[in-house]
């Protein structure tokens, strides 16, 4: 079975479904990730997730929201003093979100206040987010960097695949940061995943046929919306699928959360590429028409 250990942060999230009220639920961007790859999977990867919380009872309740939802929480810390974050979700007429955040007492921003140990699985994912509030950056840096260096000394250097998404937020750091972060960690990223509009945004008139030269060992994963997606590796395109988009947006949060952890899923069972990209438009698909970032999927349309 494939171990995928996920890291980042998991939220409150409170919805807001009109007429002045608010849904409660939990959700992050790595942890929707794995709980959407739980999903795909029909429960065959139950993905390893990595975060810190508080010991409070918000962090308790996401604690038990967690393993509810597939997601294996033995690696899970709680660093006491202090709690989770806050987001406060709403959406503009289309349906595109729009985030209010609270994380100053977050435990998650410190998780890397030490090294981690993140060998052990097949896939570690993780993404800008992750970065963006990590309090000790260089330690998460060196911590991933260890998964290659044990991989490579165990002659296990296919298996440890390390999978970053860009997941830009300029509410959290600058471009500048964004990209010199990316800088110091494309050279060990086996996977990468960004957006069209992450790509204008952080790199101008750069495009993936230029990263993918770059990075020649890097698998590209570019998404264009709900349109398009395509993959790139060694300035060649291995796949390219075009999508009927979807007409009755409600919320485009996690959209991007289930595409990937749909494809790397899909990825997992041996799909090709055109089949991984077909899934993840399929599940995140769903999620668009749905509000909040957990939704209820249908797995029939993926037989």
């Amino acid at each position: 079975m494939t171990k995928i250990l996920a890291i980042g942060e998991v939220m409150l999230e409170m919805s807001d479904v009109g007429n002045g009220l608010f849904k409660k639920s939990f959700a992050g961007d790595t942890f929707n990730v794995a709980h959407y790859i739980n999903v795909a999977s029909r429960g065959r990867i139950k993905a390893d997730y990595l975060t810190a919380l508080g010991d409070d009872d918000s962090s308790r309740d996401c604690l038990a929201f967690l393993e509810e939802m597939g997601v294996s929480t033995g690696k899970i810390q709680t660093l006491e003093g202090r709690t989770i974050g806050l987001f406060v979700l709403s959406n503009d007429a289309a349906g595109e979100k729009k985030y209010g955040y609270w994380r100053g007492q977050s435990a998650a921003r410190h998780l890397f206040d030490q090294t981690q140990d993140l060998t052990g699985f097949d896939m570690v994912y993780f993404s800008g987010i992750t970065a963006a509030i990590t309090e000790n950056r260089n330690n998460l840096i060196s911590s991933l960097a260890e998964v290659k260096f044990q991989a490579k000394a165990q002659g296990k250097s296919d298996s440890a695949k390390i999978i970053y998404d860009f997941n830009h937020r300029a509410q959290l750091w600058s471009k500048e940061q964004a990209c010199s972060f990316a800088n110091e960690i494309l050279p060990l990223v086996d996977i990468a995943k960004i957006s069209d509009e992450e790509l204008v945004l952080l790199y101008g008139d750069k495009d993936v046929q230029g990263f993918s030269k770059q990075y020649p060992d890097t698998e590209w994963v570019l998404t264009c919306g709900g349109e398009k997606a395509e993959v790139w590796q060694a300035g060649e395109r291995l796949a390219a699928q075009s999508f009927t988009s979807v007409v009755d947006v409600v919320d485009t949060s996690a959209a991007g959360d289930a595409f990937i952890g749909t494809y790397l899923a899909a990825k997992s069972d041996g799909s090709s590429f055109e089949e991984c990209l077909t899934r993840a438009h399929a599940i995140a698909s769903q999620v668009v028409c749905a509000k909040g970032s957990i939704v209820k999927i249908d797995l029939s349309i993926l037989n």
